[in-house]
C-alpha cells in the first residue's frame, strides 16, 4: 500500500480496525454456507447431507470433520492429495480418484429409483 493510500486510510479512521478472518478448516465456514444453501434452497428444512469434495485432507476433509452432520468428506486422489488410500490423521469418509467419480458417488447414493 502506498504512503498516499495509508495517509487516506488513516484520515478515514485514525484508529486500525480489528478484525477475524475464517477459512477452511474453521467450520464456521462450513456452518455459513449450509445457511446460505438454505436460504437459496427458500427453506427452513436442514439437510440430510451436505458433501464436502477435496484434494487436501488438512483443509477440506477436516473442515467437514470438525463441522459434523450433515457434513459428508469425499477426498479425491486429485490436485495436493496423492496418496494410495485414505488420510492416516484426516481420514475422509470416501475416497475416490477425481472429481467426476465423486459426483458420481452423489448422484448413486442420493438417487431413489
Amino acid at each position: 500500500m502506498s504512503t498516499d493510500s495509508t495517509h487516506f486510510i488513516c484520515r478515514i479512521h485514525p484508529v486500525a480496525l480489528e478484525y477475524k478472518s475464517y477459512g477452511k478448516p474453521h467450520p464456521f465456514v462450513f456452518q455459513h454456507a449450509e445457511t446460505v444453501l438454505m436460504q437459496l434452497a427458500q427453506s427452513n428444512h436442514h439437510f440430510k447431507t451436505l458433501y464436502m469434495i477435496g484434494d487436501n485432507p488438512t483443509i477440506d476433509i477436516e473442515g467437514a470433520r470438525q463441522a459434523g452432520h450433515p457434513w459428508f468428506s469425499i477426498l479425491t486422489m486429485t490436485g495436493v492429495f496423492k496418496g494410495k488410500k485414505n488420510h492416516d490423521e484426516f481420514p475422509a469418509d470416501v475416497v475416490v480418484d477425481t472429481v467426476e467419480e465423486a459426483v458420481d458417488y452423489i448422484l448413486t447414493k442420493e438417487y431413489t429409483p
